[in-house]
């Protein structure tokens, strides 16, 4: 990494968590190639705080990224979507940072070797920063830098930070995330669009007509593509260009799906440093306040054409992105 953050006083824990970020993708990329070999690519019998259920990596995931949060001395808390509260951390208080983190997305795809993802916000906490663990991250700034990695045929690392996006691959033999150095960018235009259409019947009618309109009468035509992790679906727009769409569904779920600090936030980030737009279908992500750490938010995130056109058909253009 050549440059985290304007702030010299940022640059050292930033170093730090992107480091810990880095080993821990190590570790779970070297465990999950073995996890049917070790046991471990089974259900752990419960189920976490959002309701769902959580697999034995998952835990793994959980302990392996807090671990290392912690022993960097550079993380004031640690929000998690495997626990209820953010954990407070030993740290530098001076200068120590805030961990957003879906330690493993798309778990529900461990027992098929399909694509999974650990994701990542890194936020400056609120001055002062004497507020509750919870009240730090609804108080906190725009993340400093957002991170994903990608464990699939190689495992890739992609950072966001300023105002650029960067993409990594783990080379096996020597331990080290390499690149070319250049920015990376959302093509202009792209015709893949990435959801689940088992959902249609839910949607409210202007974002099935949507639909509808994309695969019968769009010149030219779109292609779909889905994977069923928010990290795999993104990664494959980021490269070749497209549209991804967890909209919210009529009814009881308006609030959407995806958590906004460890899931949509880091993604409308990267995807912002990558020339690409995330909307929540009324309104930038990044600009939304959360009222709660783990709040649901829609997200329809991609190459800018593509978002501003999905925000046009269905009744809110956007303005100033």
């Amino acid at each position: 990494m050549e440059k985290t953050s304007d702030n010299q006083t940022e640059r050292t824990p930033l170093l730090l968590i992107t480091a810990a970020i880095e080993q821990g993708g190590r570790t779970m990329a070297s465990l999950l190639r073995k996890g049917p070999l070790l046991g471990i690519t089974g259900s752990a019998q419960i189920r976490n705080v959002q309701g769902e259920e959580v697999q034995t990596l998952d835990q793994i995931g959980q302990e392996t990224f807090l671990g290392l949060f912690r022993r960097s001395r550079a993380v004031l808390s640690v929000l998690s979507e495997e626990a209820e509260m953010p954990e407070v951390l030993p740290c530098d208080e001076k200068t120590s940072l805030l961990v957003a983190m879906d330690p493993l997305d798309g778990s529900s795809n461990i027992s098929v070797n399909a694509p999974i993802g650990s994701i990542f916000s890194i936020f400056r906490p609120p001055a002062p920063s004497s507020s509750s663990p919870e009240g730090l991250f609804l108080n906190a700034s725009s993340p400093l830098l957002s991170a994903y990695l990608l464990y699939s045929v190689s495992t890739s690392l992609v950072l966001a930070f300023s105002g650029e996006t960067r993409v990594f691959t783990l080379d096996p033999d020597t331990g080290e995330f390499l690149g070319d150095g250049s920015p990376w960018r959302f093509p202009d235009k792209g015709k893949i669009y990435s959801t689940n259409e088992a959902y249609l019947p839910r949607w409210e009618k202007p974002l099935q007509d949507y639909l509808s309109w994309i695969k019968k009468e769009r010149n030219p035509s779109m292609i779909l593509r889905y994977i069923g992790a928010l990290v795999g679906d993104f990664h494959r727009n980021l490269l070749k260009g497209g549209i991804y769409l967890y909209p919210a569904e009529a009814g009881e779920k308006t609030s959407g799906k995806l958590r906004l600090l460890y899931e949509a936030c880091p993604m409308a980030h990267i995807a912002r440093n990558a020339g690409g737009i995330a909307t929540d279908g009324k309104q930038d992500i990044l600009t939304i306040v959360p009222r709660s750490v783990h709040q649901r938010v829609p997200l329809i995130v991609g190459s800018v054409d593509l978002v501003r056109e999905f925000q046009e058909r269905t009744g809110h253009p956007l303005s100033g992105l």
